[in-house]
């Protein structure tokens, strides 16, 4: 398909009922992120609280997945996109989301991975493309690659 084929307007808040098809996501993703150990309940604590954001395809698979923190920063905390929808939008629609919550002035942050993560190529060009800057390296992740935090501006 190619562009943001994805509607914007498909983010969503996650509900419960999405927990089995988000933790598909999450056991796909593990070999690149590390081990997840606690992720459902860190993810039913999040649906409780509003801060999980999801793009689900009209059978209501979760294609896309996204975890927010408000304290101490305003961060994208977790995001992940199943691989059967990369290149479809779904990361775009999923950032694009997280920052209509947070008017100006505001920072917000995501910890992503380092420039050695290959893997990582997309995600760092996904926030690139909305104008986040490569800041500090931080520890590595629990898989043992480089992570990098990145910020976001606005004035």
């Amino acid at each position: 398909m190619g562009g943001h084929s994805v509607l914007v307007s498909a983010v969503s808040e996650a509900t419960q009922d999405d927990v089995a098809s988000w933790l598909e996501i999450t056991r796909e993703v593990e070999p690149l992120f590390g081990p997840m150990p606690d992720f459902e309940s860190t993810l039913r604590r999040n649906i409780s609280r509003g801060t999980a954001l999801c793009v689900r395809d009209p059978g209501g698979q979760v294609l896309g997945g996204m975890l927010l923190r408000a304290a101490p920063h305003t961060q994208i905390a977790w995001l992940a996109v199943r691989s059967s929808a990369r290149r479809r939008g779904v990361g775009h629609a999923l950032v694009a989301g997280a920052l209509r919550r947070y008017p100006p002035p505001c920072e917000v942050l995501v910890d992503t991975f380092g420039k050695d993560i290959i893997e990582g190529y997309p995600a760092r060009r996904l926030y690139e493309s909305f104008g986040f800057l490569p800041g500090e390296d931080l520890p590595d992740g629990a898989e043992g690659g480089s992570r990098q935090r990145f910020r976001f501006r606005r004035r």
